[in-house]
């Protein structure tokens, strides 16, 4: 009445080891091959000491060949950055499971694994990948790098690759801002894109009353959002992909209602200590009324023993600790003269100035009683607070490239930020 206790091979495995190895690669040849448009690769690239960067490689194979397609990343890489994609050799092997080979070399994709380049040894990047899965409706391919064993996912194309390629850099190029804000938990958490590394980082403390520390999570580019490689955990929600929005003015995860917005306005005068933003340019920059009361500042200087033609340039600098200082003659060390105002953020995109009433020169330069008065009373005087409202003119509500602010109570009254913007030659012309 007992069955036997011994159990052959057969009982175990339907065909012999070198078959099933076969039938194996056989159906990754498939799936690889049964796609129209191709598929998006994902995979590590050298970070020098940072989290893995993933980057984007829109690939097309064949029988024989797979077609990569010019890139952000590919544009920096000498002799085929003009070239719009490049052709090699790929096949299937075996060892310890199915392994995908990029063999013959390809210009753009071998470039950060070449040994003969810059990059230290221990840097280099895989072009070897063990396959370990594929999603049960075959538009995704799991595996890791051989080497290093970093994550490697392939996710399948509904679009042509140089498309797929041009949509997933625009992510970074227009939509990942080195300043932005994570909104999660009812926290708003500041935020910066390290695209540089395909970093996102987030800054808080680890716990209540502690330090702020900076957090970095690996991202890849799609070509309507990014996926985290390293999956973001913030108060027991846990955020895996994020959509750009409808209006196109930052990220949202549906499941969890985590979004990435942009960085409030008002951020980039009241928490700048050292920053390129802050800096407006030229008379041309002003509003009408503003360049009224410009006039007769010069107008005044003009008629006492500092001549406007002799002032070398004038800058706002937030300190960060809730003063900005307009800089006359900035860079000229004790010859310059500082005027500083509290300021203080009213809201998202708006900011108040009231001025202290104290000037500061380290060769004792005084002009306010002088004429300059009519500068700094345009801007805030010292019996009130002015409001102004901060309009981006340029760029992107992810990546503002220039701000105006706008005396809410005089429209006339407004001054435009350039940013970046360092020195200012001829603003007395």
């Amino acid at each position: 009445m007992l069955t036997s206790c011994q159990m052959m091979e057969d009982d175990v495995f339907d065909t012999d080891p070198a078959t099933r190895q076969d039938n194996w690669m056989a159906d990754y040849r498939r799936v690889f091959n049964n796609n129209e448009y191709g598929w998006a690769l994902y995979t590590d690239n050298p970070t020098y000491g940072r989290h893995p960067a993933v980057y984007t490689y829109a690939v097309r194979f064949d029988q024989d060949y797979c077609t990569f397609y010019n890139s952000l990343s590919t544009r920096r890489i000498p002799n085929v950055s003009t070239l719009d994609s490049i052709q090699s050799t790929y096949s299937f092997k075996m060892d310890n499971g199915i392994v995908l080979s990029f063999d013959t070399y390809n210009g753009f994709f071998h470039y950060y694994a070449d040994q003969s380049q810059y990059f230290a040894q221990d840097l280099q990047a895989d072009f070897e990948f063990c396959l370990d899965r594929y999603s049960e409706n075959e538009d995704t391919i799991f595996g890791r790098g051989k080497t290093k064993q970093l994550p490697f996912m392939m996710i399948k194309m509904k679009m042509p690759g140089d498309e797929y390629q041009r949509l997933s850099d625009e992510i970074t190029a227009t939509y990942s801002p080195y300043d932005c804000a994570f909104v999660c938990a009812g926290d708003t958490v500041q935020a910066r894109f390290l695209s540089g590394y395909q970093n996102f980082m987030l800054i808080y403390p680890d716990k209540e009353d502690g330090p702020k520390v900076e957090h970095l999570y690996s991202y890849g580019n799609l070509v309507d959002g990014i996926y985290l490689l390293e999956n973001i955990e913030y108060k027991g929600h846990i955020i895996k992909e994020m959509k750009l929005t409808e209006e196109k003015d930052g990220y949202v995860d549906h499941l969890t209602g985590a979004r990435i917005i942009p960085r409030p306005y008002a951020d980039y005068f009241v928490d700048d200590a050292d920053s390129y933003d802050d800096r407006f340019f030229g008379y041309s920059c002003l509003g009408t009324y503003t360049q009224g009361e410009w006039d007769k500042m010069r107008t005044a200087l003009n008629n006492s023993k500092y001549k406007p033609t002799n002032l070398y340039s004038i800058t706002f600098n937030p300190d960060g600790k809730g003063k900005t200082v307009l800089t006359v003659n900035m860079w000229y060390g004790n010859g310059e003269i500082h005027f500083p105002f509290e300021i203080k953020k009213m809201g998202m995109d708006r900011i108040a100035l009231k001025y202290t009433g104290t000037e500061h020169s380290g060769l004792g330069y005084t002009i306010y009683d002088l004429g300059f008065k009519y500068v700094i009373d345009a801007i805030a005087t010292t019996d009130e607070w002015r409001t102004y409202k901060i309009v981006p003119t340029s760029g992107t509500s992810m990546s503002p490239s220039e701000f105006q602010l706008v005396d809410e109570s005089n429209p006339e009254n407004s001054i435009l930020f350039k940013q970046y913007f360092r020195y200012y030659y001829g603003f007395w012309d």
